[in-house]
């Protein structure tokens, strides 16, 4: 009897044991399984960058007349609005003064006062688009009011104020690029300059005129870039492939190792575009460089490539 408790207590303990044996087994191929990040890679790319000077620009038009009452008196007939179209010698208004409008009542028994009532026409002095136009009809002006203001659309430019310490690389001929806010970009030159700097602020007007008498708005805020300078078959990356310190004066990459080991490789960096930037020194060509999930990352972590299916 004692021989069969002593032989039950015995298979308990082995069981116990070899279950026991079995845990601390799986849990210590669980702690020993490294964990690897899942990451995607890219190559350096030869690309051509050029550095521009970014300044603002805004259109105006350089050719405005004004139209002006040439008597006092009343408006009688008067058409047009803001935004019509009208061509030089047309009729704009007629103004008919007080004394005309005193003598309407009387003329059946003045016959010969009728000659004197005939309004007096304005006419434009320009072709154009009006912008403005201050009066309508049966308003009273004086002699010598604006009535309305002719802008001429072909005298439209683009007027950049460039500090003058860039005079060296703003001039008259030089070709530039100018980016408008829908994000389309057009190629210009630098037509006029204006000689005179504002003395407060030091900077020089220069003119550009749109190729094609492109019709755009006034005071339109555009940008312009002029090229500095430039350079060829550069090795660049992604932007978002390269880290950098708060103070950004240290940037780096990690560079993927028989594709299982992410190095972070300190990099020198040049002239960016909106997508790339060009890698000075510390990288090749041909390497692999991490473009996902390299951020944190710290050096010598162990990586798996990403698939599509991951």
């Amino acid at each position: 009897m004692k021989m069969k408790k002593y032989l039950f207590f015995m298979g308990c303990f082995m069981v116990l044991y070899c279950t026991s044996c079995s845990n601390k087994t799986a849990s210590e191929e669980a702690v020993a399984a490294p964990v690897k990040t899942s990451v995607t890679f890219t190559q350096p790319v030869s690309q051509g960058f050029t550095d521009n000077i970014i300044l603002n620009g805004n259109t105006q038009f350089q050719k405005k007349l004004v139209l002006r009452a040439n008597i006092t008196g009343y408006i009688t007939a008067m058409p047009w609005k803001t935004g019509d179209h009208i061509s030089s010698g047309t009729l704009f208004c007629s103004i008919k003064t007080k004394e005309q409008d005193a003598l309407k009542n009387i003329d059946s028994r003045e016959p010969s006062l009728k000659q004197f009532q005939t309004p007096l026409n304005v006419f434009a002095n320009a072709s154009g688009i009006f912008t403005a136009v201050n009066y309508s009809k049966g308003d009273f002006v004086n002699e010598g009011d604006i009535l309305a203001t002719i802008t001429d659309p072909s005298s439209l430019v683009l007027v950049v104020n460039v500090p003058y310490e860039y005079h060296e690389f703003v001039y008259k001929g030089r070709t530039c690029s100018v980016k408008f806010p829908d994000g389309k970009t057009i190629q210009a030159t630098i037509q006029e300059e204006v000689p005179v700097v504002d003395a407060a602020y030091q900077t020089q007007s220069f003119l550009i005129r749109f190729p094609g008498n492109r019709l755009l708005p006034e005071n339109i805020n555009l940008i312009v870039h002029i090229p500095v300078n430039q350079k060829q078959n550069a090795v660049s990356l992604p932007l978002e492939a390269i880290q950098t310190n708060e103070t950004q004066d240290a940037f780096w990459v990690m560079k993927l190792i028989n594709d299982s080991l992410a190095v972070k490789i300190p990099i020198t960096v040049g002239l960016q575009n909106d997508s790339l930037r060009e890698i000075i020194s510390g990288i090749g060509i041909n390497d692999k460089i991490i473009v996902k999930g390299a951020y944190g990352l710290p050096d010598s972590s162990l990586v798996k490539l990403q698939t599509e299916k991951d």
